[in-house]
């Protein structure tokens, strides 16, 4: 074989290696392929409306404050929202008056672990001696939870937990004692104190 036979023996050699290089490529695209897709949370997704957290108090009238059972208010800002207490306004030395506060967890699907606190309402200044002489007492569905104390001890009452939807009512009365004396009864005249009813929730997974 002649120089010249043997160099175009090599290109027809190095021409179909790269034929067969070219086909094995071919082969590996066309390999089988499969994927797996999970929604996660499901048709709803993650979060959504379940999760939505909600605590109302009875609706109040916006003229009057007078509370209108079967409405509901959100009252969730610091100034709060008014809401009268008959006779309050009269209030003296041996008297009591009361109002009754239904609350409820509006939350669809989460439950509400609720406490209760008399806390100062926020940009008013009581009168201190009249502050100190009020007394309290805290019923929750009828059932007393606090008898006779002072704001300062009405703090974090437990409520205990509400489901979703679920309902209460909570009683305040607030008492004037009398203070023994005309001189101690008298001292109280004129005097205000600015106390603010709040419901402290946090949620619970049912």
């Amino acid at each position: 074989m002649t120089a010249t036979e043997s160099t175009r023996g090599s290109k027809r050699f190095l021409v179909a290696g790269g034929s067969l290089l070219a086909v094995a490529g071919m082969l590996t695209a066309a390999a089988f392929t499969d994927f797996a897709n999970l929604n996660l949370g499901g048709d709803s997704g993650i979060g959504g409306d379940n999760t939505r957290f909600n605590i109302q108090v009875v609706g109040t009238d916006p003229e009057t404050n007078e509370p209108i059972p079967g409405t509901w208010q959100e009252a969730n800002t610091a100034e709060g929202v008014a809401i009268a207490v008959p006779g309050a306004d009269l209030i003296t030395p041996g008297d009591t008056v009361s109002v009754e506060i239904p609350f409820r967890n509006e939350s669809p699907a989460l439950g509400a672990d609720l406490a209760f606190t008399l806390q100062d309402r926020a940009g008013f200044v009581s009168d201190a001696e009249f502050a100190q002489a009020v007394r309290y007492t805290i019923a929750l569905d009828g059932t007393e939870i606090v008898a006779n104390a002072t704001q300062e001890a009405v703090a974090d009452l437990d409520l205990g937990v509400y489901a979703a939807g679920e309902e209460g009512v909570l009683s305040v009365s607030i008492t004037l004692p009398d203070q023994g004396s005309v001189e101690a009864n008298n001292a109280l005249q004129g005097k205000t104190t600015y106390v603010q009813a709040h419901f402290d929730a946090s949620s619970v997974q049912p």
